[in-house]
């Protein structure tokens, strides 16, 4: 009788143990991955006395690729790159006393956390590429914006991050920057802890924006659905909120009004507006949700989150589906019809 005891007790243990693994199928084994990221600290080219000179290009380039085009012509938009004079716009601009500033800020609050960043990136990207095995992956420079970007990821071959953008919601810097073009909502978000989840997110974006029909507000939501979905691959143990950018109230907040939230935004003549200015309504930054009948009180991007749980439902309802078939699936339809709200 004890042996049958202890064997019971033994199988519901395996059998709980079983479960618990089942019960995340996008949190795999990593640990044997071979995968490498390579990084790289384009803000410290800004503080280089040659960083004016007609031949830096040249030199740039050998360490960091097409990047020096894109930093010159797109995110500080001076100039053309090869043009001499745009790199002695550059020169001033990395000596302007508030660029040393923020230079000196990015020091201090960044560097020290480098090898944080670094690992929860690799292990982001190692993630990656176990569902994509066959797409390459990018290099991870840093740089400072000019407060342009956040994260510049335009080219797939990198992930271009402006560390500008998150020196923390109180950082003098950041109390510091014109509240018209920066608004309070935005400055909530420049948080330290941010980075690798804008990071993959924005390059996530990008990269797969193929798969984006920009037919109406339902193909956006699965868009940003597949997106996030991809997030929770990329970071299968972090919360929600580090993956929206969100507070832990504002995660609440969804939860606590997800069927609501529903209500609104299942009826014909929203799910299926096709006007940009109405679909922004539900995915764009803000304070809060512009959409009609959304409480102030409400987060930003509500579309954004729900078109998250849409996909969660159908990912969780057919788990044989590959990350390559759910980006590759246009039937909204299908999708949508398996959604209940919680």
């Amino acid at each position: 009788m004890k042996t049958l005891f202890y064997f019971g007790i033994l199988l519901f243990a395996f059998a709980m143990g079983f479960w618990s693994c089942q019960s995340n199928p996008l949190d795999i084994d990593i640990s044997n991955s071979d995968v490498t990221i390579e990084y790289l600290s384009f803000e410290k080219e800004l503080q280089k006395s040659t960083i004016g000179s007609p031949l830096i290009l040249e030199e740039l380039s050998k360490t960091y690729g097409t990047f020096p085009q894109d930093f010159v012509e797109s995110i500080l938009q001076i100039g053309p790159v090869d043009n001499p004079q745009s790199w002695q716009v550059v020169s001033e601009f990395a000596t302007d006393s508030q660029t040393v500033t923020s230079l000196n800020a990015i020091a201090e609050v960044h560097h020290p956390n480098r090898n944080t960043y670094h690992k929860t990136l690799t292990e982001a990207l190692q993630r990656y590429h176990y569902h994509f095995p066959e797409e390459n992956l990018p290099r991870v420079i840093t740089m400072h914006s000019g407060f342009n970007f956040s994260v510049f990821p335009y080219n797939k071959d990198h992930i271009a991050i402006g560390l500008d953008y998150f020196l923390g919601t109180e950082h003098p810097v950041t109390l510091q920057l014109d509240a018209n073009l920066f608004p309070q909502y935005m400055k909530d978000k420049m948080k330290p802890e941010y980075v690798p989840y804008s990071a993959i997110r924005g390059w996530l974006l990008i990269k797969n924006q193929e798969h984006y029909d920009n037919k109406n507000l339902l193909s956006t939501l699965i868009y940003w659905g597949k997106i996030m979905y991809i997030m929770d691959a990329c970071f299968p143990n972090k919360e929600d909120a580090m993956k929206m950018d969100y507070t832990a109230q504002d995660i609440a907040w969804c939860e606590a009004n997800e069927r609501s939230i529903w209500i609104e935004l299942s009826q014909s003549e929203t799910i299926y507006q096709n006007k940009r200015f109405e679909i922004e309504k539900w995915t764009a930054e803000g304070p809060f949700t512009a959409a009609a009948d959304v409480p102030q009180d409400s987060p930003a991007r509500l579309g954004i989150w729900m078109g998250w749980q849409i996909v969660r439902d159908y990912m969780e309802k057919n788990r044989e589906i590959t990350l390559e078939q759910l980006l590759e699936d246009r039937d909204y339809l299908k999708m949508l019809n398996t959604y209940k709200p919680g």
